[in-house]
């Protein structure tokens, strides 16, 4: 394992052990305040970035850090790296005890989108970790993974995000009529590690609500266990900087054959 897979590893670790006591209890929803990207903290999100900053002082690294809650810091005088955290994705899921949710966390030696070169995803509730280093591919606690190979949409499962989005219902009817199964989980990057794994044929998302921090890690996972990850009109996800508040709409699809037939029933009208 390189330095940056242990680092990002290691970070993770740390995460999980100061939430998971946290997961489903009356204190971990409580309000803090307002974060960067302008939703409420919670009680468990400040504790996640607490104990990530924590470790990574603790262990004398220098770098850019970007959460979901504190915004952009500065850890150390020379800083060699930009690391984004969503410490808590699926926050609602972690505070009512449902047990889906993840921690997301992305390396990058510049501030840029498509120059991360490491991710990994841990599930707040088992520990499992998704993984991957550009180029090297993906994997789940140490073993490799790849995508799903159905190509069929009868027989593809989907994971479609409609929360807070009622417009977006009628945008993705055409699909849920075809698909053999439709979730709807409430932890993107999870999902997202799902997909890459096997064990969805695609995750689609088109609120248009998805931040960096929310996908970033996730997108290179994917990618590198064979999947696609683009932006429903089949076009890559602009390469945007790390602290990007804007909102996206992605669709993350076990191949090619299956983003192409999903592209078709909700953007119909995007170039082929």
């Amino acid at each position: 394992m390189s330095w940056k897979l242990s680092l990002l590893t290691d970070l993770a670790k740390e995460v999980f052990s100061a939430i998971h006591p946290l997961l489903g209890t009356a204190r971990s929803r409580e309000v803090l305040g307002l974060g960067f990207g302008g939703d409420k903290t919670r009680f468990i999100d400040a504790v996640s970035e607490s104990a990530a900053l924590q470790y990574l002082k603790n262990k004398g690294f220098s770098c850019i850090f970007i959460g979901e809650e504190c915004g952009v810091k500065e850890i150390g005088f020379f800083p060699k790296f930009y690391l984004i955290l969503d410490g808590v994705d699926g926050t609602t899921n972690a505070t009512r005890g449902i047990g889906f949710a993840s921690a997301s966390i992305a390396m990058s030696p510049t501030s840029w989108l498509r120059d991360i070169e490491a991710a990994v995803v841990i599930d707040l509730y088992n520990g499992g970790i998704y993984s991957a280093e550009k180029g090297e591919g993906a994997k789940f606690n140490g073993q490799p993974i790849k995508t799903s190979s159905i190509k069929t949409l009868e027989e593809a499962v989907l994971s479609i995000d409609i929360s807070r989005s009622p417009g977006s219902i009628e945008k993705v009817a055409p699909l849920v009529s075809k698909v053999r199964g439709v979730r709807a989980l409430g932890s993107a990057s999870l999902e997202i590690c799902h997909v890459a794994s096997g064990l969805l044929d695609a995750y689609v998302d088109i609120r248009g609500k998805l931040r960096m921090v929310d996908f970033a890690a996730g997108m290179l996972i994917v990618r590198e266990a064979g999947g696609v990850f683009l932006q429903p009109n089949g076009e890559d996800i602009p390469n945007a900087q790390l602290n990007e508040l804007k909102g996206f709409s992605v669709v993350a699809s076990a191949n090619r054959d299956i983003f192409d037939k999903i592209r078709l029933l909700i953007s119909p009208n995007a170039p082929s």
